[in-house]
């Protein structure tokens, strides 16, 4: 019988279900699960799988914090062939109210490698500078 795996929320390595500590990083379990779930989202922004990333991002959306704007934009850019992740980003950062830094992550997205990203990053860029002047 095989036991559950699940991943490190530190390093993101496989680690058996019942482990207290990382056996790759050493990343008490506990201490990582106790911390602020906004810090946790940013965190995931980070994991290798797709739809850990895209479930953090629709969070992090959902809570229009200006503060993870560009930590939202910054993951789009590492994931460039992943179009649909920096379409997200854009449509939940159409949602933020706008801000200098909403601004600045949509500029950076408007420089994606992706053209769909890109386009619809102008456009934004379009709607949140005509809704922030």
């Amino acid at each position: 019988m095989a036991t559950e795996t699940l991943y490190c929320p530190n390093c993101f390595a496989v680690i058996p279900a019942d482990a207290s500590v990382c056996p790759f990083c050493s990343a008490d379990i506990g201490e990582i699960s106790g911390r602020d779930f906004r810090d946790k989202l940013l965190h995931a922004l980070e994991h290798p799988l797709d739809d850990m990333r895209m479930r953090a991002i629709i969070s992090l959306g959902l809570r229009g914090e200006a503060g993870t704007a560009l930590p939202m934009a910054e993951c789009a850019i590492h994931h460039p062939m992943n179009i649909e992740e920096g379409l997200g980003v854009i449509e939940r950062l159409r949602h933020f109210a706008p801000s200098p830094e909403v601004f600045s992550a949509l500029e950076m997205l408007s420089r994606h490698e992706a053209h769909a990203v890109r386009e619809a990053a102008a456009k934004a860029m379009l709607f949140s500078f005509a809704q922030y002047s």
